[in-house]
């Protein structure tokens, strides 16, 4: 079928199975982790402030990324009624969508057009990036960013290097302003290694890249001029922390420390579950042919393998680099993420597109044992839902945890109707593209897989997580104006940056801090253990005088990363 579109025809079709594909999902969760109300109660900020540098949020809080995700957010959110969850995720949806479609366009014109196609298949169907692509995070935006970037700086090399990549220079800004330099600092220092491979002499290198980084740092320079006006020496820390901080270890809080290695894990499984060809492809591979021992020394074998690397095309070379690079960039410092590996991935899903293709023609049978493994996967779901909505599972054998019952639980309460109708659609589609060509079937099983996820279980198991409906009974007892929160870290002026950040969200951005501010009636959000050791009356970490403490309300279980009761008390100063 790609084979007889003509690339303009070819990028449209991708366009449309990659908002198929995220889009019409991104609502039907409600908030259950701190990462994405801590985002979109900044673009809630803005609007209720009517401030785009810098608002505060949380009672205190300055935002701590760039402000260019939250302006997206808060326009669209204008536009549509409103901040969301809906709202919320769609820069980061539309910016999957944006980078698998330069991605398909960029293979398609230096390389071969199937290739393509099914690179810009499997970096939408890889669980990392279609996790993110579902998410209210920057992460998403800046790897668009970011790898558009790489796109428009290598097409600049291809015509020249003579009048400035305009676009490259937008794309870098819009990705500083998303999350830092980094956006700007990564794909020149790797494209200069490419410039340096392809034999362009290093003075010119360095003032046209320098040339590069001054023009598209202007805007977000006016941007931390602008913020550092309003946040003074706070917002200076904050940056060097978020920057420099957590490249060098030198943090003020621990955050995702691991090992180097750890990144290679994350590859693994953000690659999911493209991974299982590679895993299946390792029992078909005629090891015995291959012939690890070359005869030659190191110095000739490694100019051997220069050679080979600098005698690839160069879109291939370019593809390399980045793929390499990335990695080993963010091998260095001590904050470990998977997200932060994402802008490799549509890359190495470049060589993982060679490499399916090739077991396609020759070791077919893997891939069908992949197809195969991808509708067993799909009916295991199946069979697991349906056991819990029809009874047969007891409930005497789901978890003992409250939240696990409680996730278990919903998702057996599920809307019988709504699962025939679920299930007679995914049958339809599974039994129509399983007998499509093999890397068609491939590829749309695993669209088809995630698709069943964020449409039924995802929503259904991670609400039950979610304090929304505990934020929706603190309205009916506060419906207006300030209600206070404590933890711990409260205390201390470099404490981790912890807070009830979805109850913040849910109650817009309502909540200030208990400690900071000492007010002498209102309500406090509390853990119930924290309640215990610092207000009541005969703790000896007892945090204030004078007050009486009456609860309201708690939750029915414990809540999150919390994993502890949060209760509303009213409180007043004894006179």
């Amino acid at each position: 079928m790609v084979d007889s579109m003509n690339r303009k025809k070819a990028t449209l079709f991708v366009a449309v199975v990659a908002l198929l594909t995220v889009l019409p999902f991104i609502g039907l969760n409600e908030f259950h982790t701190k990462g994405e109300p801590r985002e979109a109660v900044v673009s809630l900020s803005m609007l209720l402030q009517d401030n785009w540098i810098l608002p505060v949020n949380n009672g205190g809080d300055i935002p701590y990324k760039p402000p260019f995700f939250h302006w997206c957010i808060a326009v669209v959110s204008m536009i549509l009624g409103g901040v969301s969850e809906f709202t919320s995720r769609i820069p980061s949806s539309l910016s999957l969508v944006a980078m698998i479609v330069a991605t398909f366009a960029f293979y398609a014109k230096y390389s071969d057009k199937k290739l393509a196609m099914l690179t810009a298949m499997v970096s939408l169907s890889t669980f990392e990036l279609h996790r993110a692509g579902m998410n209210c995070r920057v992460d998403m935006m800046l790897t668009m960013a970011m790898v558009c970037s790489q796109y428009l700086l290598f097409r600049w090399w291809k015509n020249g290097m003579k009048q400035l990549p305009w676009l490259a220079l937008i794309t870098m800004s819009c990705a500083t302003l998303t999350k830092g330099p980094i956006g700007v600092c990564l794909p020149c220092a790797v494209f200069a290694v490419f410039l340096l491979i392809r034999g362009v002499s290093f003075w010119t290198i360095v003032w046209k890249l320098a040339l590069v980084v001054i023009i598209s740092m202007i805007a977000p320079a006016l941007w931390y001029v602008a913020a550092y006006n309003q946040g003074g020496d706070s917002f200076w820390a904050l940056v060097y922390e978020e920057n420099i901080g957590r490249l060098t270890g030198t943090m003020t809080y621990s955050s995702h420390e691991g090992p180097a290695i750890i990144n290679f894990v994350y590859l693994i499984s953000g690659f999911l579950p493209w991974t299982f060809v590679l895993l299946i492809s390792l029992f078909f591979l005629p090891w015995k042919s291959y012939s690890f021992a070359s005869g030659l020394g190191v110095k000739e074998w490694l100019k051997k393998k220069y050679d080979e690397l600098v005698s690839m095309p160069d879109a291939r070379l370019y593809t390399l680099l980045c793929a390499v690079l990335i990695v080993l960039f963010f091998c260095i410092p001590k904050s470990k993420r998977s997200v932060y590996l994402m802008p490799s991935f549509p890359f190495i899903a470049y060589f993982m597109a060679e490499y399916i293709k090739y077991l396609a023609d020759e070791f077919p049978k893997c891939c069908r044992i992949f197809k195969n493994v991808m509708i067993g996967l799909i009916i295991t779901v199946f069979v697991i839902h349906i056991s819990l909505v029809s009874g047969i599972v007891p409930e005497s054998v789901y978890p003992k945890k409250d939240l696990d019952f409680a996730m278990v639980l919903a998702l057996a309460n599920y809307s019988k109707t709504t699962l025939v109708i679920a299930i007679i659609t995914v049958a339809s589609l599974v039994v129509y593209f399983a007998r499509k060509k093999l890397l068609t079937a491939m590829v749309a099983l695993s669209i088809i897989f995630f698709a069943l996820l964020d449409a039924i279980y995802l929503p259904t198991v991670l609400n039950a997580k979610s304090v929304k409906r505990f934020a929706a009974d603190i309205e009916k007892v506060v419906p207006t104006g300030e209600i206070y929160s404590f933890l711990p870290v409260d205390l201390t002026p470099d404490g981790n940056p912890l807070h009830f950040f979805e109850l913040d969200y849910y109650l817009n951005d309502r909540v200030h801090l208990f400690v900071k501010e000492k007010p002498s009636e209102g309500y406090l959000i509390v853990l119930r253990k924290d309640f215990q050791q610092y207000f009541d009356k005969d703790s000896e970490s007892k945090v204030v005088d004078n007050y009486i403490f009456d609860e309201v309300l708690h939750t029915d279980r414990n809540y999150g990363s919390f994993k502890d009761i949060i209760c509303l008390m009213h409180f007043e100063v004894v006179k």
